[in-house]
């Protein structure tokens, strides 16, 4: 990850952005594949006359699903994801194998994200957190909003549920369902999907 800060000058909040472990286990995902942008449209345009909204999906490990919803616009926005959109490059054979098909819990990446009190406490140099070896019930690894990827690796945190990497459950989306959120202006949201059941989704033969 390259930060595009002074990191001598770092206030709380983008401390708490640039630290966010969900959004970095997305972004460290062992899986390795770029998700790709689904469709665009126009939004209201701001002081610089620019105003788009987009969708992005993306594979990752163990049949999980990234999914971002961009407001570029001026204003915030309803915006809506639906299951035919986020799986619009995957098996689409009908029936019970198509994900379409399948129920998908949606967990807000953002929603443990540490707060500014707890990013103040770190820029101070006042935070008291444990560090000891893996597996212990005071590991690390075990915050809701931080998390220690030398003790265990992001993809083998994904695997044991980990809250910080997960972040918050906030829906099921049924089958032919949809994903809806309000994205504030120049904001964007992002979920991780995981299918009920745990199976893995198919993707289509490349030619």
């Amino acid at each position: 990850m390259i930060i595009g800060t002074d990191v001598t000058k770092m206030d709380a909040g983008t401390l708490s952005l640039y630290s966010n472990a969900a959004i970095l286990a997305i972004s460290q995902d062992p899986l390795g594949v770029p998700a790709f942008r689904v469709w665009s449209r126009p939004a209201p345009v701001d002081e610089y006359g620019q105003g788009e909204i987009s969708l992005w999906s993306g594979e990752l490990s163990g049949g999980d699903y990234a999914v971002a919803l961009l407001n570029a616009g001026n204003t915030s926005t309803t915006m809506n994801a639906s299951l035919a959109d986020i799986f619009i490059d995957s098996s689409t054979t009908g029936g019970s194998a198509s994900p379409m098909s399948q129920t998908w819990d949606a967990y807000d990446l953002w929603a443990n994200r540490m707060g500014d009190a707890e990013a103040n406490a770190i820029l101070s140099g006042n935070a008291t957190y444990n560090s000891t070896v893996r597996g212990s019930t005071e590991d690390n690894t075990n915050s809701s909003t931080r998390y220690n990827s030398t003790l265990m690796s992001y993809g083998d945190g994904v695997k044991t549920n980990n809250t910080a990497l997960l972040g918050a459950k906030i829906k099921s989306i049924p089958p032919m369902g949809t994903l809806q959120a309000e994205v504030p202006r120049h904001g964007v949201a992002m979920y991780r999907l995981k299918k009920q059941g745990g199976a893995k989704v198919g993707k289509r033969d490349e030619l």
